[in-house]
Protein backbone atom coordinates (compact mmCIF):
# COMPACT_ATOMS: atom_id res chain seq x y z
CA UNK A 1 0.00 0.00 0.00
CA UNK A 2 1.45 3.38 -0.99
CA UNK A 3 1.69 6.14 1.57
CA UNK A 4 -0.99 8.19 -0.11
CA UNK A 5 -3.36 5.25 -0.11
CA UNK A 6 -4.06 6.11 3.51
CA UNK A 7 -4.70 9.81 3.03
CA UNK A 8 -8.24 10.99 2.48
CA UNK A 9 -7.27 13.88 0.20
CA UNK A 10 -5.31 11.62 -2.19
CA UNK A 11 -7.37 12.04 -5.37
CA UNK A 12 -7.95 15.75 -4.87
CA UNK A 13 -4.33 16.64 -4.22
CA UNK A 14 -3.03 14.38 -6.99
CA UNK A 15 -5.43 15.96 -9.47
CA UNK A 16 -4.73 19.55 -8.44
CA UNK A 17 -0.96 19.24 -8.05
CA UNK A 18 -0.62 17.03 -11.10
CA UNK A 19 1.41 14.25 -9.54
CA UNK A 20 1.32 11.29 -7.22
CA UNK A 21 2.64 13.34 -4.31
CA UNK A 22 2.25 10.46 -1.89
CA UNK A 23 4.26 8.17 -4.16
CA UNK A 24 7.04 10.75 -4.48
CA UNK A 25 7.19 11.25 -0.73
CA UNK A 26 7.31 7.48 -0.19
CA UNK A 27 10.24 7.17 -2.61
CA UNK A 28 12.12 10.04 -0.93
CA UNK A 29 11.75 8.47 2.52
CA UNK A 30 12.80 5.02 1.28
CA UNK A 31 15.83 6.45 -0.51
CA UNK A 32 16.82 8.46 2.57
CA UNK A 33 16.88 5.27 4.62
CA UNK A 34 19.44 3.67 2.30
CA UNK A 35 21.62 6.74 1.62
CA UNK A 36 25.35 6.07 1.82
CA UNK A 37 26.40 9.73 1.78
CA UNK A 38 24.94 12.80 3.52
CA UNK A 39 22.76 10.57 5.67
CA UNK A 40 21.79 13.32 8.12
CA UNK A 41 20.88 15.72 5.32
CA UNK A 42 18.83 13.03 3.61
CA UNK A 43 16.98 12.21 6.81
CA UNK A 44 16.24 15.88 7.50
CA UNK A 45 14.88 16.23 3.98
CA UNK A 46 12.78 13.09 4.43
CA UNK A 47 11.30 14.41 7.69
CA UNK A 48 10.31 17.66 5.98
CA UNK A 49 8.51 15.95 3.12
CA UNK A 50 6.83 13.61 5.60
CA UNK A 51 5.51 16.71 7.40
CA UNK A 52 4.08 17.89 4.07
CA UNK A 53 2.38 14.51 3.64
CA UNK A 54 0.77 14.79 7.06
CA UNK A 55 -0.37 18.37 6.53
CA UNK A 56 -1.73 17.98 3.00
CA UNK A 57 -4.64 15.85 4.14
CA UNK A 58 -6.09 18.79 6.07
CA UNK A 59 -6.26 21.26 3.19
CA UNK A 60 -9.71 22.44 2.24
CA UNK A 61 -9.99 24.88 -0.67
CA UNK A 62 -9.31 23.27 -4.10
CA UNK A 63 -8.72 26.58 -5.87
CA UNK A 64 -6.26 27.76 -3.27
CA UNK A 65 -4.60 24.35 -3.44
CA UNK A 66 -4.22 24.65 -7.20
CA UNK A 67 -2.62 28.10 -7.02
CA UNK A 68 -0.42 27.65 -3.98
CA UNK A 69 1.00 24.18 -4.61
CA UNK A 70 2.08 24.72 -8.18
CA UNK A 71 5.54 23.23 -8.62
CA UNK A 72 5.41 21.01 -5.55
CA UNK A 73 5.75 17.91 -7.72
CA UNK A 74 8.91 19.29 -9.39
CA UNK A 75 10.43 20.12 -6.01
CA UNK A 76 9.71 16.62 -4.72
CA UNK A 77 11.20 15.05 -7.84
CA UNK A 78 14.38 17.08 -7.36
CA UNK A 79 14.46 16.03 -3.72
CA UNK A 80 14.17 12.39 -4.78
CA UNK A 81 16.95 12.74 -7.36
CA UNK A 82 19.17 14.39 -4.76
CA UNK A 83 18.61 11.65 -2.19
CA UNK A 84 19.13 8.97 -4.84
CA UNK A 85 22.46 10.55 -5.73
CA UNK A 86 23.55 9.95 -2.15
CA UNK A 87 23.42 6.19 -2.68
CA UNK A 88 26.80 6.44 -4.45
CA UNK A 89 29.78 5.14 -2.44
CA UNK A 90 32.59 5.97 -4.84
CA UNK A 91 35.25 8.15 -3.14
CA UNK A 92 36.10 10.15 -6.28
CA UNK A 93 32.41 10.84 -6.88
CA UNK A 94 32.10 11.97 -3.26
CA UNK A 95 34.97 14.40 -3.62
CA UNK A 96 33.66 15.93 -6.85
CA UNK A 97 30.04 16.17 -5.76
CA UNK A 98 30.39 17.17 -2.09
CA UNK A 99 30.17 20.95 -2.53
CA UNK A 100 27.57 20.75 -5.25
CA UNK A 101 25.34 18.46 -3.19
CA UNK A 102 25.57 20.75 -0.16
CA UNK A 103 24.27 23.62 -2.29
CA UNK A 104 21.51 21.44 -3.69
CA UNK A 105 20.41 20.31 -0.24
CA UNK A 106 20.16 23.92 0.89
CA UNK A 107 18.21 24.88 -2.22
CA UNK A 108 15.73 21.98 -2.09
CA UNK A 109 15.24 22.30 1.66
CA UNK A 110 14.56 26.02 1.25
CA UNK A 111 11.96 25.33 -1.43
CA UNK A 112 10.23 22.69 0.69
CA UNK A 113 10.19 25.15 3.59
CA UNK A 114 8.55 27.68 1.30
CA UNK A 115 5.64 25.27 0.85
CA UNK A 116 5.41 24.84 4.61
CA UNK A 117 5.06 28.63 4.76
CA UNK A 118 1.89 28.33 2.71
CA UNK A 119 0.00 25.91 4.89
CA UNK A 120 -1.49 28.46 7.31
CA UNK A 121 -2.64 30.47 4.28
CA UNK A 122 -4.10 27.48 2.48
CA UNK A 123 -5.88 26.16 5.51
CA UNK A 124 -7.28 29.60 6.38
CA UNK A 125 -6.80 28.86 10.06
CA UNK A 126 -4.02 28.15 12.52
CA UNK A 127 -3.18 24.50 11.88
CA UNK A 128 -2.64 23.78 15.55
CA UNK A 129 -6.22 24.76 16.28
CA UNK A 130 -7.86 23.25 13.22
CA UNK A 131 -6.51 19.72 13.56
CA UNK A 132 -8.93 18.97 16.35
CA UNK A 133 -10.12 15.48 17.11
CA UNK A 134 -12.86 15.04 19.64
CA UNK A 135 -10.99 12.66 21.89
CA UNK A 136 -12.97 13.67 24.99
CA UNK A 137 -12.66 10.56 27.08
CA UNK A 138 -12.79 11.10 30.81
CA UNK A 139 -11.74 14.73 30.43
CA UNK A 140 -13.90 17.67 31.59
CA UNK A 141 -14.78 20.44 29.15
CA UNK A 142 -12.25 22.86 30.56
CA UNK A 143 -9.42 20.39 29.95
CA UNK A 144 -10.69 18.62 26.87
CA UNK A 145 -9.68 19.07 23.31
CA UNK A 146 -6.34 19.72 21.75
CA UNK A 147 -4.78 20.77 18.50
CA UNK A 148 -3.41 17.35 17.73
CA UNK A 149 -5.96 15.66 15.52
CA UNK A 150 -6.56 11.97 15.57
CA UNK A 151 -7.27 11.41 11.93
CA UNK A 152 -9.15 8.65 10.29
CA UNK A 153 -7.11 8.51 7.10
CA UNK A 154 -10.21 7.34 5.31
CA UNK A 155 -13.83 7.18 6.31
CA UNK A 156 -13.69 3.37 6.42
CA UNK A 157 -14.27 1.73 9.80
CA UNK A 158 -11.18 1.10 11.86
CA UNK A 159 -9.33 -2.18 11.93
CA UNK A 160 -11.17 -2.87 15.16
CA UNK A 161 -13.14 -5.42 13.19
CA UNK A 162 -10.03 -7.63 13.18
CA UNK A 163 -10.62 -8.25 16.89
CA UNK A 164 -13.40 -10.73 17.56
CA UNK A 165 -15.98 -9.24 19.89
CA UNK A 166 -16.18 -11.32 23.06
CA UNK A 167 -17.99 -10.89 26.31
CA UNK A 168 -15.51 -9.48 28.82
CA UNK A 169 -14.48 -11.79 31.63
CA UNK A 170 -13.76 -9.13 34.22
CA UNK A 171 -15.75 -6.14 33.00
CA UNK A 172 -19.27 -5.69 34.30
CA UNK A 173 -22.14 -5.68 31.87
CA UNK A 174 -24.25 -2.71 32.93
CA UNK A 175 -27.89 -2.26 32.03
CA UNK A 176 -29.01 0.91 30.31
CA UNK A 177 -31.22 1.63 33.32
CA UNK A 178 -28.23 1.50 35.68
CA UNK A 179 -26.26 3.98 33.58
CA UNK A 180 -29.27 6.26 33.18
CA UNK A 181 -29.61 6.36 36.94
CA UNK A 182 -25.88 7.01 37.40
CA UNK A 183 -26.11 10.08 35.15
CA UNK A 184 -29.50 11.42 36.29
CA UNK A 185 -31.03 10.10 33.07
CA UNK A 186 -28.11 11.45 31.00
CA UNK A 187 -28.80 14.96 32.20
CA UNK A 188 -27.20 17.73 30.12
CA UNK A 189 -25.53 19.12 33.24
CA UNK A 190 -23.64 15.83 33.59
CA UNK A 191 -21.97 16.18 30.18
CA UNK A 192 -18.20 16.59 30.53
CA UNK A 193 -17.28 16.11 26.87
CA UNK A 194 -18.98 15.84 23.50
CA UNK A 195 -18.29 15.73 19.79
CA UNK A 196 -19.00 13.82 16.60
CA UNK A 197 -18.51 10.50 18.43
CA UNK A 198 -21.20 11.14 21.04
CA UNK A 199 -20.98 12.38 24.62
CA UNK A 200 -19.15 11.68 27.87
CA UNK A 201 -21.11 11.96 31.12
CA UNK A 202 -20.01 12.20 34.72
CA UNK A 203 -21.72 9.51 36.76
CA UNK A 204 -21.85 7.93 40.20
CA UNK A 205 -22.25 4.20 40.77
CA UNK A 206 -24.25 2.89 43.74
CA UNK A 207 -21.03 2.12 45.62
CA UNK A 208 -20.01 5.78 45.35
CA UNK A 209 -17.41 5.41 42.59
CA UNK A 210 -17.07 8.43 40.32
CA UNK A 211 -17.08 7.34 36.69
CA UNK A 212 -16.97 8.69 33.16
CA UNK A 213 -19.56 7.14 30.83
CA UNK A 214 -18.91 7.37 27.11
CA UNK A 215 -21.97 7.02 24.91
CA UNK A 216 -21.54 6.54 21.17
CA UNK A 217 -23.83 5.84 18.25
CA UNK A 218 -21.62 6.39 15.18
CA UNK A 219 -21.26 2.90 13.64
CA UNK A 220 -17.50 2.77 13.13
CA UNK A 221 -16.90 4.43 16.49
CA UNK A 222 -18.98 1.68 18.07
CA UNK A 223 -16.59 -0.84 16.54
CA UNK A 224 -13.76 1.05 18.22
CA UNK A 225 -15.51 0.82 21.58
CA UNK A 226 -16.07 -2.91 21.17
CA UNK A 227 -12.40 -3.30 20.32
CA UNK A 228 -11.50 -1.26 23.39
CA UNK A 229 -13.52 -3.59 25.64
CA UNK A 230 -11.88 -6.62 24.03
CA UNK A 231 -8.41 -5.24 24.76
CA UNK A 232 -9.04 -3.71 28.18
CA UNK A 233 -11.03 -6.55 29.72
CA UNK A 234 -7.94 -8.73 30.03
CA UNK A 235 -5.28 -6.22 31.07
CA UNK A 236 -4.56 -4.41 34.31
CA UNK A 237 -1.76 -1.94 34.95
CA UNK A 238 -1.21 1.05 37.20
CA UNK A 239 -0.63 3.28 34.16
CA UNK A 240 -3.52 2.11 31.98
CA UNK A 241 -6.98 3.55 32.52
CA UNK A 242 -9.39 1.11 34.12
CA UNK A 243 -12.55 0.06 32.33
CA UNK A 244 -15.31 -0.78 34.81
CA UNK A 245 -17.91 -2.02 32.36
CA UNK A 246 -19.95 -1.66 29.19
CA UNK A 247 -23.49 -1.64 27.88
CA UNK A 248 -24.63 -2.48 24.34
CA UNK A 249 -28.25 -1.58 23.67
CA UNK A 250 -30.07 -4.45 22.04
CA UNK A 251 -33.04 -4.11 19.71
CA UNK A 252 -35.57 -4.41 22.52
CA UNK A 253 -34.00 -1.54 24.46
CA UNK A 254 -33.82 0.63 21.34
CA UNK A 255 -37.62 0.58 21.16
CA UNK A 256 -37.54 2.93 24.12
CA UNK A 257 -35.46 5.50 22.21
CA UNK A 258 -36.78 8.36 20.06
CA UNK A 259 -37.72 7.33 16.47
CA UNK A 260 -34.62 8.82 14.86
CA UNK A 261 -32.38 6.64 17.08
CA UNK A 262 -34.22 3.33 16.74
CA UNK A 263 -32.05 1.99 13.92
CA UNK A 264 -28.76 2.79 15.61
CA UNK A 265 -26.81 0.38 17.73
CA UNK A 266 -25.51 2.06 20.85
CA UNK A 267 -22.52 1.21 22.96
CA UNK A 268 -21.64 2.75 26.31
CA UNK A 269 -18.39 2.33 28.21
CA UNK A 270 -17.82 3.05 31.90
CA UNK A 271 -14.34 4.16 32.98
CA UNK A 272 -12.76 5.35 36.16
CA UNK A 273 -12.88 9.12 36.27
CA UNK A 274 -9.48 10.81 35.99
CA UNK A 275 -9.31 14.11 37.84
CA UNK A 276 -6.49 16.14 36.30
CA UNK A 277 -7.18 15.92 32.58
CA UNK A 278 -4.65 15.22 29.85
CA UNK A 279 -0.91 15.72 29.55
CA UNK A 280 -1.60 17.69 26.38
CA UNK A 281 -3.76 20.16 28.28
CA UNK A 282 -1.10 20.82 30.91
CA UNK A 283 1.63 21.26 28.30
CA UNK A 284 -0.36 23.49 25.97
CA UNK A 285 -3.71 24.64 27.28
CA UNK A 286 -3.52 25.16 31.03
CA UNK A 287 -4.27 28.70 32.18
CA UNK A 288 -2.53 28.24 35.53
CA UNK A 289 0.68 26.45 36.54
CA UNK A 290 0.58 22.80 37.55
CA UNK A 291 3.22 20.27 38.63
CA UNK A 292 3.47 19.29 34.97
CA UNK A 293 4.37 22.75 33.78
CA UNK A 294 6.76 23.59 36.63
CA UNK A 295 8.73 20.40 37.33
CA UNK A 296 11.17 18.42 35.20
CA UNK A 297 11.01 15.62 37.75
CA UNK A 298 7.25 15.36 37.32
CA UNK A 299 7.51 15.34 33.54
CA UNK A 300 10.05 12.53 33.56
CA UNK A 301 7.92 10.59 36.06
CA UNK A 302 5.02 10.87 33.62
CA UNK A 303 7.15 9.66 30.70
CA UNK A 304 8.45 6.76 32.77
CA UNK A 305 4.92 5.72 33.73
CA UNK A 306 3.74 5.74 30.11
CA UNK A 307 6.81 3.80 28.97
CA UNK A 308 6.02 1.13 31.57
CA UNK A 309 2.45 0.93 30.27
CA UNK A 310 3.76 0.35 26.73
CA UNK A 311 6.24 -2.21 28.02
CA UNK A 312 3.38 -4.02 29.73
CA UNK A 313 1.28 -4.02 26.55
CA UNK A 314 4.16 -5.55 24.61
CA UNK A 315 4.86 -8.31 27.10
CA UNK A 316 1.78 -9.13 29.17
CA UNK A 317 0.39 -11.85 26.89
CA UNK A 318 1.35 -14.23 24.12
CA UNK A 319 0.44 -11.62 21.52
CA UNK A 320 1.64 -8.08 22.30
CA UNK A 321 -0.82 -5.21 21.94
CA UNK A 322 -0.04 -2.21 19.74
CA UNK A 323 -1.94 0.88 20.89
CA UNK A 324 -1.49 2.84 17.59
CA UNK A 325 -2.51 6.17 19.13
CA UNK A 326 -0.04 6.99 21.91
CA UNK A 327 -0.12 10.79 22.20
CA UNK A 328 -0.21 13.48 24.87
CA UNK A 329 -4.00 13.86 24.73
CA UNK A 330 -4.39 10.11 25.40
CA UNK A 331 -2.30 10.34 28.56
CA UNK A 332 -4.49 11.30 31.52
CA UNK A 333 -3.29 12.40 34.95
CA UNK A 334 -4.88 11.23 38.17
CA UNK A 335 -5.17 13.02 41.51
CA UNK A 336 -1.51 12.27 42.33
CA UNK A 337 -0.40 13.29 38.81
CA UNK A 338 0.40 9.72 37.83
CA UNK A 339 -0.17 9.05 34.10
CA UNK A 340 -2.73 6.64 32.66
CA UNK A 341 -2.75 5.61 29.01
CA UNK A 342 -6.26 5.64 27.55
CA UNK A 343 -8.28 5.38 24.32
CA UNK A 344 -7.66 1.82 23.10
CA UNK A 345 -10.16 2.05 20.24
CA UNK A 346 -7.43 1.59 17.62
CA UNK A 347 -5.43 -1.01 19.54
CA UNK A 348 -4.65 -4.35 17.89
CA UNK A 349 -3.01 -7.58 19.01
CA UNK A 350 0.25 -7.84 17.10
CA UNK A 351 0.24 -10.78 14.72
CA UNK A 352 3.97 -10.93 14.10
CA UNK A 353 6.54 -9.54 11.63
CA UNK A 354 4.16 -9.76 8.65
CA UNK A 355 1.32 -7.85 10.33
CA UNK A 356 -0.08 -5.21 7.98
CA UNK A 357 -3.35 -3.28 7.95
CA UNK A 358 -5.22 -1.89 4.97
CA UNK A 359 -6.58 1.21 6.69
CA UNK A 360 -4.16 3.62 8.35
CA UNK A 361 -5.59 5.05 11.56
CA UNK A 362 -3.92 7.29 14.08
CA UNK A 363 -2.91 10.88 14.71
CA UNK A 364 -1.09 13.22 12.36
CA UNK A 365 2.34 14.11 13.68
CA UNK A 366 2.73 10.88 15.66
CA UNK A 367 2.54 8.21 12.95
CA UNK A 368 5.60 6.08 12.20
CA UNK A 369 6.69 6.47 8.54
CA UNK A 370 6.74 2.74 7.72
CA UNK A 371 3.21 2.38 9.11
CA UNK A 372 1.92 5.25 6.97
CA UNK A 373 3.74 4.05 3.85
CA UNK A 374 2.97 0.34 4.00
CA UNK A 375 0.50 -0.33 6.80
CA UNK A 376 3.16 -2.44 8.52
CA UNK A 377 2.88 -2.76 12.31
CA UNK A 378 5.73 -3.76 14.58
CA UNK A 379 6.75 -3.32 18.20
CA UNK A 380 8.39 0.03 17.44
CA UNK A 381 5.19 1.58 16.05
CA UNK A 382 4.18 2.74 19.53
CA UNK A 383 7.79 3.60 20.35
CA UNK A 384 7.78 6.13 17.50
CA UNK A 385 4.52 7.62 18.83
CA UNK A 386 6.04 7.79 22.30
CA UNK A 387 9.19 9.44 20.95
CA UNK A 388 7.03 12.29 19.67
CA UNK A 389 5.39 12.55 23.11
CA UNK A 390 8.86 12.81 24.67
CA UNK A 391 9.64 15.70 22.33
CA UNK A 392 6.40 17.40 23.35
CA UNK A 393 7.33 17.06 27.02
CA UNK A 394 10.84 18.41 26.44
CA UNK A 395 9.83 21.36 24.29
CA UNK A 396 6.32 22.18 25.49
CA UNK A 397 5.31 22.46 21.82
CA UNK A 398 2.55 20.78 19.86
CA UNK A 399 3.30 18.31 17.06
CA UNK A 400 2.49 21.03 14.53
CA UNK A 401 3.31 24.60 15.46
CA UNK A 402 2.96 27.93 13.71
CA UNK A 403 6.26 29.77 13.84
CA UNK A 404 6.62 33.50 13.27
CA UNK A 405 9.46 34.19 10.85
CA UNK A 406 10.91 37.70 10.54
CA UNK A 407 11.45 38.82 6.96
CA UNK A 408 13.75 41.54 5.74
CA UNK A 409 13.68 44.94 7.44
CA UNK A 410 10.29 46.63 7.44
CA UNK A 411 8.73 43.63 5.72
CA UNK A 412 6.98 42.31 8.82
CA UNK A 413 6.71 38.60 9.55
CA UNK A 414 5.20 35.49 8.02
CA UNK A 415 3.89 32.26 9.53
CA UNK A 416 5.32 28.84 8.82
CA UNK A 417 3.99 25.42 9.77
CA UNK A 418 6.64 23.50 11.67
CA UNK A 419 6.67 19.78 12.33
CA UNK A 420 7.93 19.20 15.87
CA UNK A 421 9.85 16.03 15.04
CA UNK A 422 11.85 17.42 12.12
CA UNK A 423 12.60 20.67 13.96
CA UNK A 424 13.53 19.20 17.34
CA UNK A 425 15.55 16.23 16.07
CA UNK A 426 17.77 18.45 13.94
CA UNK A 427 18.54 20.82 16.83
CA UNK A 428 19.14 17.99 19.31
CA UNK A 429 21.51 16.26 16.92
CA UNK A 430 23.36 19.55 16.44
CA UNK A 431 23.84 19.84 20.22
CA UNK A 432 21.36 22.71 20.57
CA UNK A 433 18.87 21.19 23.01
CA UNK A 434 18.73 24.41 25.06
CA UNK A 435 17.29 26.17 22.02
CA UNK A 436 14.12 24.02 22.11
CA UNK A 437 13.94 23.10 25.80
CA UNK A 438 10.78 24.32 27.54
CA UNK A 439 11.74 27.12 29.94
CA UNK A 440 8.69 26.82 32.22
CA UNK A 441 10.10 24.14 34.56
CA UNK A 442 13.35 26.08 34.98
CA UNK A 443 14.52 29.20 33.15
CA UNK A 444 18.08 28.20 34.09
CA UNK A 445 18.19 24.40 34.50
CA UNK A 446 20.74 22.95 36.90
CA UNK A 447 23.56 20.77 35.63
CA UNK A 448 21.67 17.64 36.77
CA UNK A 449 18.47 18.78 35.08
CA UNK A 450 20.33 19.44 31.85
CA UNK A 451 22.01 16.03 32.06
CA UNK A 452 18.63 14.38 32.56
CA UNK A 453 17.05 16.41 29.73
CA UNK A 454 19.91 15.54 27.38
CA UNK A 455 19.54 11.84 28.17
CA UNK A 456 15.79 12.01 27.52
CA UNK A 457 16.30 14.04 24.33
CA UNK A 458 18.79 11.57 22.86
CA UNK A 459 16.34 8.77 23.64
CA UNK A 460 13.58 10.66 21.84
CA UNK A 461 15.78 11.00 18.75
CA UNK A 462 16.37 7.26 18.74
CA UNK A 463 12.66 6.55 19.18
CA UNK A 464 11.71 8.60 16.10
CA UNK A 465 14.32 7.18 13.75
CA UNK A 466 12.94 6.85 10.23
CA UNK A 467 14.14 3.26 10.03
CA UNK A 468 12.24 1.17 12.55
CA UNK A 469 15.12 -1.25 13.11
CA UNK A 470 17.17 1.62 14.59
CA UNK A 471 14.64 2.41 17.33
CA UNK A 472 15.32 1.10 20.85
CA UNK A 473 13.30 -1.62 22.54
CA UNK A 474 10.79 -0.30 25.05
CA UNK A 475 12.67 -2.03 27.90
CA UNK A 476 15.72 0.07 27.06
CA UNK A 477 13.61 3.24 26.99
CA UNK A 478 12.25 2.39 30.46
CA UNK A 479 15.78 1.86 31.82
CA UNK A 480 17.01 5.18 30.38
CA UNK A 481 14.06 7.11 31.81
CA UNK A 482 14.67 5.53 35.22
CA UNK A 483 18.24 6.85 35.07
CA UNK A 484 17.04 10.29 33.95
CA UNK A 485 14.55 10.41 36.82
CA UNK A 486 17.28 9.67 39.36
CA UNK A 487 19.26 12.60 37.94
CA UNK A 488 16.24 14.90 38.14
CA UNK A 489 15.53 13.84 41.72
CA UNK A 490 19.00 14.96 42.79
CA UNK A 491 17.72 18.54 42.59
CA UNK A 492 14.63 17.80 44.67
Amino acid sequence: MALWGGLGQAATVAQLVGADVGGLISMIIRAALTAQQNKKECEQLARRVFTIAELLQHLQDPEVLRRRLTGLDDTLREAHELVMACQEKNAVYRLVMAGRQADKFRDVQSRIDSYLLLFPVISHIDITRRLERIYNILVPNDTAGGPSASVSMTQIPAQASQIDWKEPREVKKFTFKELAKATSNFSPDRIIGQGGFGRVYMGYLPDGREVAIKRMDTPYRIEELKAEVTILHSISHNHIVRLFGSCVLDQEKRRLLPPFRKTLEECLLVYEYIENGSLHHHLNGATSPSPVTTSWKRRIEILLGVSRAIEYLQSYAERPVIHRDVKSSNILLDASWAPLLTDFGLALPWEGPDHEVDVIRGTSGYLAPEYVMTGALNLTTDIYNFGVVILEVLTGKTVFSIQELQEEENEGSVKQSIGLTSMAVQLIEEGKLRKVLDKRPAAEPTARQLEAAELVAQTAVRCVQLQWEERPAISEVVAILETALELARCDG
